[in-house]
């Protein structure tokens, strides 16, 4: 792959699958796992000038990293608690993302009603937004005009009605108003922080698990791993195996060397809704249903779409489920509507589900902070990490702390992403529509230079096209040129991707 020069953007880099071509090269570290932390780990040893080798067993951003809200977060609930490290981390990462990808992440708007109970009271919010943009003075250093984000503020009850017009009037004192970040294309960034990682000279293969660890004495060489597509075995060779693995770090850590139970103590399984009704107004909204004062709800002004957030499940030890239930579905719409009454959602209205499983304290709760192991310092193989994440904002942040620990003195080149990943390509919106003179030869790059592989590739991991499952099903002859897949691959294919939409329509 291309390498930058000096201080200069990134090439624009193509993500070519060649398995073969992967194990005769020389690679400095393997990271395994293909979600936001691996993504993040490559990129980050890029700018070290360390030449990562990416292996992920599905797709990239298929698990955890696409189930989520597609916010950034700069780190507000941390105050109440005066968590100050975790505070300043979200401030800068979210300053990071605005400042680096001006076209997929903007300001966002929040909005929470205050009624006057607990720490929800106007003059303790007032405070809060004054504590928060004071200490986050630096959120927009080096932030492009457009996407700096204003001070919050207390509004009265007059606006909030005018802002979030179905707001539960009984009892509303006021409304606390902040600004956040949101990548409404998530997948776009996360093949963009990719294509940008492949072009600081990383190689990224998606549909190959890794298997056994290589090893010399017990100093690691390597792993051997398996192409999912036509079951040949490769041997990737390189001193450091970094697992980035997500959901599934401990089982792989005690696979290539012994159980780890810091990594993944206990699982929460996390879950949002989008729903097929209009957003509720433009801000964000930032609800407690009076029912459950300990939880908030964050609705998210997606598109112009109620995207809900987040449910909790807490799942029983051995417990591997990655959906919620028909009982937690029925409680998430419970405590929306015991938020906001002229709501009235009901099961027909979800349009998608969006789940994915982090890590949680033994109590229960979501881990705090992420955990990063050197097996080595653990009588484990030399040159073996392992890395739990929690938060996509820090993802970034979190990757630069693994780094450091195993490359102490390297030092990041500043280095701009890409041109072409300012350039909105391949944005498609909810309501969007292909005319009749589309021609999907548009999607052509993208299907060559990013590694799909299968339909759902792109319409689920490339492309927000499937975010309106209707709309994906019935594009589906207009794809068809695109794949030069025999009729009965094709079939299996669109079989394939209307199983994981779920049919919702």
């Amino acid at each position: 792959m291309a390498q930058a020069n000096g201080n200069g953007p990134a090439q624009a880099a193509a993500i070519r699958r060649d398995p073969a071509a992967a194990a005769a090269a020389d690679h400095d570290l393997i990271i395994v796992g293909g979600g936001i932390y691996g993504v993040m780990l490559a990129l980050e040893a890029g700018r070290r000038g360390k030449r990562a080798l990416l292996l992920e067993r599905d797709d990239f951003g298929g698990a955890t990293s696409r189930n989520h809200l597609r916010t950034i977060h700069g780190g507000l609930r941390y105050l109440q608690s005066l968590d100050l490290p975790r505070f300043f981390e979200s401030v800068g990462e979210r300053r990071w993302f605005l400042a680096h990808f001006p076209a997929l992440v903007h300001v966002l708007p929040c909005l929470m009603p205050l009624y006057g109970r607990g720490l929800l009271r106007p003059s303790i919010m007032r405070a809060a937004l004054l504590l928060n943009d004071t200490l986050g003075l630096a959120r927009n250093r080096g932030v492009p005009p457009g996407q700096r984000l204003p001070m919050g503020r207390i509004v009265g009850r007059a606006q909030a009605q005018r802002l979030f017009p179905q707001v539960d009037r009984r009892g509303l004192k006021a409304a606390a108003l902040w600004y956040d970040a949101a990548m409404p294309e998530h997948q776009r960034l996360l093949m963009e922080i990719l294509r940008w990682a492949c072009g600081l000279g990383a190689t990224a293969l998606n549909y190959v698990q890794a298997g056994g660890l290589l090893r010399q004495q017990n100093q690691v060489r390597g792993v051997l791993a398996e192409d999912r597509l036509d079951g040949r075995a490769f041997e990737f060779r390189a001193p450091v195996v970094l697992n980035a693995a997500g959901p599934w770090s401990r089982e792989l850590a005690q696979s290539f060397d012994q159980d780890h139970p810091r990594l993944l103590q206990r699982r929460l399984l996390l879950f949002n809704i989008l729903f097929r009704r209009k957003a509720l107004g433009e801000p964000a909204l930032a609800l407690v249903p009076p029912g459950r004062p300990g939880h908030t709800y964050f609705v998210h002004n997606w598109q112009g779409r109620l995207l809900a957030g987040t449910g909790e499940v807490l799942l029983a030890d051995g417990e591997r489920e990655t959906t919620p239930r028909p009982e937690h579905l029925a409680a998430f719409l419970a405590d929306m509507n015991d938020a906001v009454p002229e709501l009235a959602l009901a099961e027909a209205d979800i349009e998608n589900v969006y789940s994915g499983v982090l890590p949680a304290t033994p109590s229960g709760r979501l881990a705090a902070h992420e955990v990063i192991l050197d097996h080595g310092a653990l009588q484990g193989p030399a040159g073996l990490y392992s890395l739990s994440g929690v938060k996509y904002t820090t993802s970034r942040r979190v990757a630069e702390k693994a780094l450091r620990k195993i490359y102490p003195a390297a030092r990041p080149r500043p280095c701009p992403p890409p041109p072409a990943a300012g350039s909105r390509r391949w944005f498609f919106a909810y309501d969007w529509r292909p005319g009749a003179g589309w021609d999907a030869d548009e999607l052509r790059p993208l299907v060559e230079d990013e590694a799909v592989v299968r339909l759902d590739d792109l319409v689920l991991r490339r492309t927000g096209l499937g975010e309106n499952p209707r709309r994906a099903l019935e594009m589906l002859p207009r794809l068809r040129p695109l794949f030069p897949w025999s009729d009965g691959r094709w079939r299996q294919e669109c079989d394939r991707l209307a199983s994981l939409l779920g049919r919702r329509s």
